[in-house]
C-alpha cells in the first residue's frame, strides 16, 4: 500500500472514529446541545471555506432577490449552510432515537390524511412516485416513510466513504424502506412501479441533458423527465412531499401536492405537465423557509451558477 492510500485510510478511520464519539455525545447531551455545537461548526465553516458564501448568497439572491432583502438574502443563505450540517447531527441523533415506535414522538411520521391515503393506495397496488427536494433533513426521508408505515424504494447516491454510506443507510432504511443507488434506478423503479409499488427520489437539481425546459424559484433551468415520463407510462401518481425542520430533532413534513393520472389525461403533454406540476409544488415548500434550502449547490446548472457568482462557483462546488 502506498503513501497516499494509507493517508487516505487513516482520514476514513479518523472521520469514523470522530462520528463515534460525536454519537455517543449527542446520546448523552441531547439534541439541544448537539445542534447548538453544530451550529457553531457549520458558521465558522461558512466563513472559512473558499467560494461557499459567494456561492449560497449568489444562488439565493438571484432566486429571491425580489422577495427578499439584501440583508435576509445574507441570513437566508448563512442559515442554509447550518441546516445543511444540522442534516447530518440529525442522522447522528437518528441512530439512538428514531424508530417506528418514537417516530411520531419527534414528527418524523406522514400527516393525516395524507398518510391514510397513501396506505389505501399501495394495499390496491396503485403505483406512486414520491419526489422531494434538497431541503430540510432530506437524508431522513427514507426513515420517516418506513417510520409512516409506507413501503418505499428511495433512490440514493452514495457517499465516498463507505463506512460512512452503509451507516448512513442502514439508518435511513429504519422502517424497512429499500435503498437503491442511483445507478440501478434505471433498472429498479420499473420494476417496483409496475408491480404496484411506490418509489421515492429527490427531483429539483437540472438534468442539463435530457431535462424539461423549465423554471424553478423564477430561473431558467431544466427539470427531470424522468418522473413525469415514469408517472405516465404507469399511471402512477406523484406525490410532492419535503421535511422541514421546526426545533431541534423535531420535524414536519408537508404534502404539497398529489398529482393524479386523470389530472393529466387530456393534457397535449402529459409528461411535460406533470414536471411542471411538481416543480411548483417543490417551490411551495421552499419558499414557506428558504433558510432550509440547500443554496450550496448549483441547482440550475454550473454554467448559470458561474454567472450568479461571478466565476466562484467551481471552487464552492467542492465544498
Amino acid at each position: 500500500m502506498g503513501a497516499r492510500a494509507r493517508w487516505v485510510e487513516w482520514l476514513l478511520r479518523a472521520g469514523e472514529w470522530q462520528r463515534n464519539v460525536l454519537v455517543a455525545a449527542f446520546a448523552l447531551l441531547g439534541p439541544d446541545w448537539a445542534y447548538a455545537v453544530s451550529g457553531l461548526l457549520a458558521r465558522g465553516l461558512y466563513r472559512l471555506l473558499p467560494g461557499l458564501r459567494p456561492l449560497c448568497e449568489g444562488q439565493c439572491a438571484a432566486a429571491l432577490g425580489a422577495r427578499r432583502s439584501a440583508a435576509a438574502v445574507r441570513r437566508i443563505a448563512a442559515a442554509s449552510w447550518v441546516h445543511r450540517v444540522w442534516n447530518l447531527t440529525d442522522l447522528l441523533l437518528a441512530e439512538r432515537r428514531l424508530n417506528p415506535r418514537t417516530a411520531a414522538r419527534y414528527g418524523a411520521v406522514v400527516p393525516e390524511p395524507q398518510r391514510s391515503e397513501l396506505r389505501q393506495a399501495q394495499a390496491g397496488r396503485q403505483p406512486a412516485i414520491l419526489v422531494s427536494a434538497y431541503y430540510g433533513p432530506y437524508d431522513l426521508l427514507p426513515a420517516i416513510l418506513g417510520c409512516s408505515g409506507l413501503r418505499t424504494t428511495a433512490v440514493y447516491e452514495p457517499h465516498l466513504n463507505p463506512a460512512f454510506d452503509a451507516r448512513r443507510q442502514r439508518i435511513r432504511a429504519r422502517g424497512g424502506c429499500e435503498l437503491v443507488p442511483v445507478a440501478r434506478a434505471l433498472t429498479r423503479l420499473p420494476e417496483v412501479l409496475a408491480a404496484g409499488g411506490t418509489v421515492a427520489l429527490v427531483a429539483d437539481h437540472a438534468d442539463e441533458r435530457r431535462g424539461v425546459p423549465i423554471t424553478f424559484l423564477g430561473l431558467p433551468t431544466t427539470a427531470f423527465r424522468s418522473v413525469g415520463l415514469l408517472a405516465w407510462r404507469y399511471a402512477a401518481d406523484v406525490v410532492v412531499a419535503g421535511v422541514r425542520r421546526r426545533a431541534p430533532f423535531r420535524f414536519e413534513i408537508e404534502v404539497a401536492d398529489i398529482i393524479r393520472p386523470p389530472d393529466w389525461r387530456d393534457a397535449d403533454d402529459p409528461v411535460r405537465y406533470i414536471v411542471q406540476r411538481y416543480v411548483r409544488g417543490l417551490e411551495r415548500i421552499v419558499l414557506k423557509d428558504p433558510a432550509q434550502y440547500l443554496w450550496a449547490y448549483a441547482r440550475w446548472g454550473r454554467a448559470l451558477a458561474r454567472q450568479m457568482m461571478g466565476g466562484h462557483a467551481g471552487a464552492a462546488e467542492g465544498a
